[in-house]
């Protein structure tokens, strides 16, 4: 160490410390007490590492890297005496190897007191922890960067940094003004104090990314939020209006203004804080986004960013000038700042407008050219109309002649009635678990699940009045947005006016009792309720009902609990205990005689008795409470404890409410109100409707009835019917609706079953134990992947207007952009009037068309079915109490996790809702003019629905033309645009199976939805009304554009653009193309690079029904890949079949993300961990960071995408590199992250080296196998039995055989690709030298491979193999005979083999390459030479002549055949030698001479 930096210790102290302790006084013992354990400690980590004399230095040379390193790390830790590391080798000398420091005890009692504590901390840290720590010299230099680089420590130091960072810019800012207008010169002083720390330092400009960009997010975030506080707290309501214009304008004059980046008048109020925190805490020698990005001769964005490059600071002397110069670049951070900020507000604005452009397009181009096309395919002039219908009416006269009954009635026979209603009845069945109605036909599922979507429109209308309360009460508690998402005090001081909007629900104050803000929406909730009540009374008559808590529900409140709304409700253990202790405590106030034992074994009992009661079905809820309060009383307890309860006031007491599960939150008071009186009133109508139209179809009032109907039906064998039983989740008991008199009405078990519940095979299994923690780990990495992911959330807004197109709903007819402003204002918290907001969405949520997203539908279905207990045997084996309390902190409200997912998932709802509300609003358009009458709608309903239509309401109220177009509008949006409601069993079990599947419920409802528009597309266009005929022409246009013209369209489109020709296009495809991605449709959006690369979209991902058109591509595209070599054209078609049938059932039966993640974290045989595709995850045994490799892919594969995509954008600022060596575009991510488009480099060269690695395995594999084969002694025994009869030896003569076919093959491969690359452009230069890079090929098979000519693999010489001959030896030595390796080898045989795959030519089929090896030697050069000579010429030309059209390119050298290759060919035959040319060069001089030999 310097000595000049060593620390200058006192003379007083340094002469203490150089007496003799014995010598010391009282005062300098003191001191060395004090500091000289300090000092020594310090003395002794400046120390260097032990040096080792010069033979033990020579001998440490002579052993394995990894050892010296050891050796290297012993040497610092024993820094004060190395005897240990010199024990250590000569134990490694003496024996070979040492495990000297694997126990500690070989050294105790030599080792350095100070050098034992270095060891302990050694074996605690490992060697990269100790490294970084503890070592001055490189080693140590290497475990610290490695340790900095690392994303955990990055997320550390940036933040620190960028605080930093901000303090700094903040002293800047005041200094320079300071200087400015004082005349002071403090900013020189401030730069001194507080010098630039510059993360580039640490990492320089290519590393670093997460650190560099958390840092960023710090110091702006951290000076955002103080600025916003200080403006809020500061100016008020003012800087929301005037000053924060005037800030704006201040902005917009920086000259970037006039390039288009004066966003920030957009940003309203928020553009002062923003303005203000980036001037402010921005500090020199930071680059400015303009400087990133800035380009004066780039693009538009470019060239306006180029405007926000700083000024240079360099020679500016003058203090004025330079704080001057200081704030000039300041106010430019600050206008980049409101420019974003104005940019993030302009999102909803600017989707309105893109909107608002695109509906202007498409009702004056493309509706114009649609509606054409429309009117001619649906008019009878084309003979069109006719042919669906003719098509239909002989498929109907087909069915009947054949004798096949209508589908409906294939349900009731029973199997063994014959084979035809055996069969049906079979298909019947296995078909029921893929329609969207199961065992319903279709009038019966339109029935309820117009129900379920009335049910969801009544809690819909409450929760927008709901929300808007909550709102106005955090406004009246000025709570902010952390206050609400943390639950803090002001966010609960809030919500105490929940409990006066309570009392004013149930009439005990007056609502101008009320804050002003709350009156509107407490009205309009306390409206609901009466309406409902009224909705309700005529029922209740009906039904005849008398219990006072069903007529008073809308005046008391409905008091919920939780058990009776899900039956695996597990009740807290404090709830539990304290029932226990509630139930001993009032028999021991009755029975003083009983004891504490008795008295809680008898408590215990009741607890369970009463839950077991709660849990039961069967009954109502009202019910269940009667006979909890009935039973309790069987304990001897005193006679009053259920007093209250039997009053007006049906209170239970406190400790027994609790244990149900009593609901105390205000709002779901409220809503489970509503919830039960609309989902009582609608049901009542729902079965009411299902009681009349199923009757004598599929419901019936006796066996009689049903006998009747079998016999007139012509059923044999009809089966038994059950009693129709339904759910009773509410107090009000429905089962009399389906009843005749006393007796139940009859259906069939399945039909009951449906009738009665929902549930599936999976719903059983789920209670098994850990089977729901497997599912909450399927549901949260699908939340993360989805919800949770802001690019699926932006994909999802625009890919969705697929669905419009594919139902020809484009045009005028309906508004995206109002929608999307209702929509998003609700969202966000900011609707100005819910009234309306109920209005407009009442209307679609009435029938069914909103709200019914797949994905978010099928997350939020799964939130419920992860609590309760886990059962084994029929017996509850754990009670799932705590993870209960852990899923709903982060899956609901009760935690800010799971109100971050609750708004996500309304936000993933948006984008579905947006063009659902479209397009239900675009069907009332195009069927106002279509039906005039309801004898219009009756035919319609027969025609495309095939049921007939009810013009009459369950409770007498006809229906008018409007409402049946309503009703119309709603069955289309259900069937035509995904709908959760409508997935099928199989899709349900298959969602809820934690293993299997991804996001089903969406495929499958692409494949429903395809399939409903167009056979509702086929259906319209029989009609007879011509608007009908246009609106199915539509369809059928719509659906085929969509999912098969758009993309060839879009792609010729790209292709033109781009130069990237449909060649070079199904050449990448066929050869580089990733595995999953074969099937998809890469748009090309960039021109081809020098490096030969381009940039392209999968615009499958932007294209929903693209799973219903890939398997279909996946079959097609393997048929264009033709056939590998030694394939006949019966296995391309089988290998397309398989292609198409495993694309088909990949979404529903491939490993869920979860379950393949835990399989890549599962090591093989050999230790190596593995990705889905093969590649290599880590080694245990050859990877020192193994466990760090598998975490970080655990890590990438669950963690929400958002956060993967903020560290993507990282690595892209840091420019990071990917393990393929390809740097990250930040252009491209951040487009990916914010827009969901998607681009990815598509890079042949890339693809080419990794494909190498594969073909030189599969060379090793073919050479591997061929040894152990000829080595087989097995297999040489046969062959010596054939030695006995003088036959010859076979087995090495079939495995050279093999060897050539083998090799032949993959060489076949090879040729392909080079094929391939030849048509993308590359240089036979480029080509070569990627054959050659991974050393996968030899020359000559590179040389050979490049002109498409096998090169055979030599005739090993077995003589020099010892292996060959120790195996002839041992069956020499077992048999007694004496076989020499010559008896073993045929070598005429074996010249024959490699003369006749001389000159093959490459890429030939089995039968072509049988066919062509019978072709005489001596032709064989003539046939393929010259038309492959010709060929590369042509390839060459045509090279030339793409990369001219490119870019401007080096051209490729005129034809001039490889030197080695032409001379090989120059003549047929040698003269003099009687030999070919080509035998001539590949053969070796001693096969040279047999060959002669054979000829002559």
């Amino acid at each position: 160490m310097d000595e000049s930096k060593k620390p200058q210790i006192r003379p007083f102290l340094q002469g203490a410390l150089d007496k003799d302790p014995l010598d010391r006084s009282f005062l300098e013992k003191l001191a060395v007490g004090i500091y000289g354990p300090g000092i020594e400690a310090r003395e002794d980590a400046n120390k260097p590492a032990a040096v080792l004399d010069e033979a033990y230095s020579d001998f440490v040379l002579e052993l394995p890297g990894e050892v010296q390193a050891d050796v290297d790390r012993y040497l610092n830790i024993f820094r004060n005496d190395p005897t240990p590391v010199i024990q250590f080798l000569d134990e490694y000398k003496k024996e070979g190897y040492s495990d000297y420091f694997k126990d500690s005890k070989n050294f105790t009692d030599i080792a350095d007191k100070k050098d034992l504590g270095r060891f302990a901390d050694f074996n605690f840290l490992g060697k990269g922890s100790y490294d970084a720590l503890y070592r001055k010299d490189e080693a140590g230099d290497k475990a610290r960067q490695k340790v900095m680089e690392s994303k955990l420590t990055q997320a550390v130091i940036g933040p620190g940094q960028g605080l930093y960072t901000a303090v700094r810019g903040t002293a800047e800012t005041i200094s320079a003004l300071s200087d400015l207008y004082l005349d002071t010169e403090t900013l020189d002083n401030v730069q001194k104090a507080l010098p630039e720390m510059s993360l580039d330092d640490i990492y320089g400009e290519d590393a670093g990314g997460v650190a560099k960009f958390t840092s960023l997010l710090t110091q702006y975030g951290t000076g955002f939020a103080v600025a916003q506080k200080i403006a809020k707290k500061l100016f008020g309501n003012v800087a929301k209006t005037k000053l924060a214009q005037k800030t704006a304008a201040v902005a917009a004059t920086n000259k970037a203004a006039n390039y288009g980046v004066n966003l920030a008048k957009y940003g309203g109020y928020w553009v002062l804080p923003a303005f203000a925190a980036d001037t402010t805490v921005s500090a020199t020698g930071q680059k400015s986004v303009g400087e990133i990005f800035g380009d004066e001769s780039g693009n538009f964005l470019e060239r306006a960013l180029a405007n926000t490059k700083l000024e240079s600071l360099e020679g500016i002397t003058n203090p004025k000038e330079y704080a001057a110069a200081v704030l000039r670049n300041k106010l430019k951070f600050g206008t980049e700042g409101t420019a974003f900020l104005g940019a993030l507000k302009l999102i909803g604005p600017s989707v309105k407008t893109l909107s608002t452009g695109s509906g202007v397009i498409l009702s004056n181009v493309v509706d114009p050219a649609l509606t054409g096309m429309t009117k001619v395919l649906a008019s009878e002039r084309t003979g069109i109309p006719q042919l669906f219908r003719g098509v239909s009416k002989v498929a109907d006269k087909a069915l009947t002649k054949s004798g096949i009954p209508k589908s409906d009635l294939w349900k009731f026979s029973e199997y063994g009635a014959g084979v035809k209603s055996s069969v049906l009845r079979a298909i019947d069945q296995f078909t029921q678990n893929f329609k969207s109605g199961g065992p319903f036909n279709v009038q019966t599922r339109n029935e309820l699940k117009k129900l379920d979507g009335l049910n969801k429109s009544a809690k819909k209308s409450t929760d927008i009045f709901l929300k808007d309360l909550d709102r106005q009460m955090y406004k009246l508690a000025d709570a902010g947005f952390n206050d609400i998402l943390f639950n803090t005090n002001t966010a609960n001081q809030a919500l105490r006016y929940w409990s006066d909007v309570l009392e004013y629900m149930r009439g005990n104050i007056k609502l101008n009792k009320l804050p002003e803000s709350l009156r509107p929406s407490s009205f309009a909730v306390r409206k609901l309720i009466d309406d409902y009540s009224t909705d309700l009374s005529p029922i209740l008559k009906t039904m005849n009902v008398k219990d006072d808590i069903i007529k008073n529900m809308g005046r008391y409140l409905h008091q919920g609990y939780e058990i009776f709304k899900n039956n695996r409700y597990r009740a807290p253990k404090e709830e539990y205990n304290a029932a226990i202790d509630y139930f001993t405590k009032l028999q021991k106030s009755f029975n003083k005689n009983i004891s504490p034992s008795d008295a809680k074994v008898e408590a215990t009992a009741m607890v369970n008795r009463i839950l077991a009661i709660g849990r039961s079905e069967g009954s109502t809820p009202a019910q269940r409470l009667k006979a909890i309060a009935n039973a309790s009383q069987e304990l001897k307890i005193p006679k009053t404890t259920f007093n209250k309860f039997f009053s007006d006031e049906q209170h239970l007491p406190d400790a027994i409410a609790k244990l149900l599960g009593r609901v105390e939150d205000p709002k779901q008071i409220i809503m489970d109100t509503i919830v039960e009186m609309a989902h009582t009133a609608n049901s009542f109508k729902a079965y009411r409707e299902i009681a009349e139209f199923g009757m004598d179809n599929f419901i019936f009032r006796n066996r009689r009835q049903y006998i009747d109907f079998a016999k007139k039906n012509g059923i044999t064998s009809p089966r038994d019917l059950v009693e129709i039983k339904v759910s009773k989740p509410y107090n009000l008991d429905l089962q009399k609706i389906f009843k005749t008199g006393k007796e139940p009405m009859l259906t069939l078990p399945e039909i009951a079953k449906a009738m009665k519940d929902n549930t599936t095979i999976m719903d059983q299994l789920l209670k098994l134990p850990f089977m729901k923690s497997a599912l909450a780990i399927k549901a949260g990495i699908q939340m993360n992947k989805t919800v949770l992911s802001l690019m699926t959330q932006m994909r999802n807004i625009t890919t969705a207007a697929m669905f419009a197109t594919a139902n020809g709903h484009v045009g005028s007819g309906a508004s995206v952009a109002d929608n999307f402003r209702i929509l998003f204002d609700d969202l966000v918290g900011k609707t100005k009037d819910p009234k309306k907001l109920k209005e407009i969405l009442e209307e679609a949520l009435d029938n069914g068309a909103i709200d019914s997203s797949t994905i978010a539908q099928e997350l939020e279905q799964m939130i419920p079915e992860l609590m309760g207990g886990s059962k084994l045997g029929g017996k509850t084996v754990i009670q799932g109490t705590t993870s209960d309390n852990i899923f709903a902190h982060l899956f609901s409200n009760k935690g800010a996790m799971g109100r971050v997912v609750g708004k996500s998932m309304e936000a993933y709802q948006l984008g579905d809702n947006l063009w659902k509300l479209f397009g239900y609003n675009y069907v009332k358009s195009q069927m106002k003019p279509a039906l005039r009458n309801l004898d219009d709608v009756k035919k319609y309903f027969r025609q495309v629905y095939k049921y007939d239509f009810k013009p009459i309401r369950a409770d007498g109220t006809k229906k008018s033309l409007d409402d049946a177009i309503k009703e119309i509008s709603g069955i289309e949006i259900r069937d035509t645009y995904p709908n959760y409601s409508m997935i099928p069993t199989f899709v349900q079990n298959v969602r809820k199976f934690p293993f299997a599947g991804n996001f089903v419920a969406f495929v499958s409802e692409m494949y429903r939805n395809s399939f409903n528009i167009v056979r509702g597309g086929m259906r319209k266009m029989q009609s007879d009304n011509p608007y009908i005929r246009q609106i199915g022409a539509r369809q059928l246009i719509g659906w085929m554009t969509t999912v098969g013209i758009a993309t060839p369209v879009v792609m010729d489109t790209a292709q033109t653009m781009t130069g990237i020709t449909k060649e070079m296009y199904d050449a990448y495809k066929n050869r580089f193309a990733p595995p999953y991605e074969k099937a998809s449709d890469l748009i090309p959006v960039t021109q081809q690079k020098e490096d030969r690369s381009w940039k392209a979209s999968n615009f499958s991902y932007l294209v929903p029904y693209a799973d219903v058109a890939a398997p279909v591509k996946a079959a097609i595209q393997r048929f264009k890949q033709g056939k590998d070599t030694d394939q006949d054209t019966t296995d391309l078609f089988a290998q397309s079949a398989k292609a198409f049938v495993i694309r088909s059932l990949e979404p529903f039966l491939a490993p869920s993300i979860a379950a393949e993640t835990a399989l890549e974290l599962t090591p093989d045989s050999k230790g190596i961990f593995r990705n889905k595709n093969g590649g290599v995850i880590a080694d245990i045994k050859n990877d020192p960071d193994w466990f760090s490799k598998i975490m970080y892919h655990a890590y990438r594969k669950v963690t929400p995408t958002t956060i993967r995509s903020a560290e993507e954008i990282g690595q892209a600022i840091g420019q990071d590199l990917s393990k393929s060596a390809i740097k990250r575009d930040l252009f491209d991510t951040v487009l990916k992250v914010f827009t969901g488009f998607s681009i990815t480099k598509q890079d042949p060269r890339t693809s080419m080296r990794f494909k190498l690695g594969t073909y030189s395995g599969l060379l090793s594999d073919a050479r591997g196998a061929f040894q152990r084969d000829v080595n087989n002694a097995t297999k040489l025994q046969k062959d010596a039995r054939l030695l006995l009869r003088n036959l010859d030896a076979e087995t090495i003569v079939n495995e050279y055989d093999k060897l050539q076919s083998n090799n032949y093959r993959v060489l076949s491969e090879v040729y392909k690709d080079v094929q391939a690359l030849r048509t993308l452009n590359f240089t036979e230069a480029e080509i070569r030298e990627l054959l050659r890079g991974r050393r996968a090929l030899s020359d000559k098979d590179v040389n050979m491979v490049m002109i498409g000519i096998f090169n055979p693999e030599n005739i090993p010489n077995f003589k020099k193999d010892s292996a060959i001959r120790n195996t002839i030896k041992n069956i020499n030595r077992e048999l007694e005979t004496n076989y020499t390796v010559d008896d073993f080898v045929n070598r005429k045989k074996l010249f024959d083999i490699k003369n006749s795959y001389t000159s093959v030519p490459l890429g030939l089929s089995e039968e072509e390459r049988e066919q062509y090896l019978k072709t005489l030697p001596r032709t064989k050069g003539e046939e393929i030479v010259k038309p492959r000579g010709e060929e590369q010429k042509k390839l060459f030309e045509s090279q030339r002549e793409n990369m001219s059209k490119v870019q401007p390119v080096t051209p490729a050298a005129p034809f001039l055949p490889d030197p080695q290759i032409a001379n090989m060919f120059a003549a047929n035959i040698n003269p003099t030698t009687g030999l070919t040319q080509t035998e001539s060069a590949l053969l070796s001089p001693e096969e040279q001479i047999i060959a002669q030999r054979l000829k002559t």
